[in-house]
């Protein structure tokens, strides 16, 4: 089947999903989302890789079409992301993401869906949507804290500050930084692929289990904040190219 927005390759029992926008930076959309959940889900018994072309993995969602989200809508969309996210977190087999250039926003919670991060050296990650006025949407909280503890999540998303990758295989969010990020990727992919599948399978079971209810909260924050002042001006800022003017009130 062709993709829109992306090229798709079968190396064996490992598949490549290459991430190829128009923009060099990959955002986000739903189409693009749905067409990674539809790839996830057709990829029974393969080991799947995701990567970015140009230059990033993906900088997160397009932020033009927050402007006119209405709270309903937010709610939906974050629904929409967290089921192309689950069925990563899902897929029987492991999932590898290869970053490059930036994983920001949307783009970070993609990689944090997966089962391994294997990083370039500059690549620039982190999660900026308290910048924008409102909250990460496609299970980046619960992810993030999950996998770097509350202390780093909590500073993380509480900033909106990136990190390189050096810091994030301290923070034990990336497994390895590489210059050949994407070779690395599919030499784990392949020597994954060569191991016992039910193994393999049963051990993902156990070991990415989540609680539905801390998820479901994050979809209904991230549809409430679209209702409120800040996500508006947040919105403006960005697209104005200013600093944000936040109410500190409410």
């Amino acid at each position: 089947m062709d993709y829109r927005f992306l090229r798709i390759s079968d190396m064996g029992s490992v598949r490549h999903i290459e991430i190829s926008m128009e923009s060099p930076l990959n955002p986000l959309n739903m189409d693009v989302i749905g067409e990674i959940g539809d790839v996830i889900r057709s990829s029974e018994g393969k080991v799947v890789v995701i990567s970015g072309r140009n230059r990033a993995f993906s900088a997160g969602a397009d932020i033009h079409g927050f402007v006119d989200l209405t709270p309903e809508m937010a709610y939906e969309f974050a629904t929409k992301g967290h089921r192309v996210m689950d069925s990563i977190e899902e897929h029987p087999l492991p999932v590898i993401a290869a970053m490059h250039g930036f994983a920001l926003g949307g783009g970070f919670e993609l990689a944090l869906a997966c089962d391994f991060r294997i990083a370039h050296p500059e690549t620039k990650m982190g999660l900026p949507e308290i910048n924008l006025g409102i909250i990460p949407g496609f299970g980046g909280t619960q992810r993030l804290l999950r996998i770097a503890g509350e202390a780093r999540a909590l500073q993380m998303i509480s900033t909106g500050s990136t990190i390189t990758a050096k810091e994030a295989v301290n923070f034990g969010i990336v497994n390895e930084v590489n210059e050949n990020y994407r070779e690395r990727a599919f030499e784990l992919a392949s020597e994954l692929a060569a191991k016992p599948h039910s193994s393999l399978k049963f051990s993902k079971r156990l070991l990415r289990h989540h609680d539905p209810e801390a998820f479901e909260l994050e979809k209904e924050f991230f549809g409430r904040v679209f209702g409120l002042p800040d996500r508006r001006e947040g919105v403006s800022a960005f697209l104005e190219k200013r600093k944000p003017q936040f109410n500190r009130e409410h």
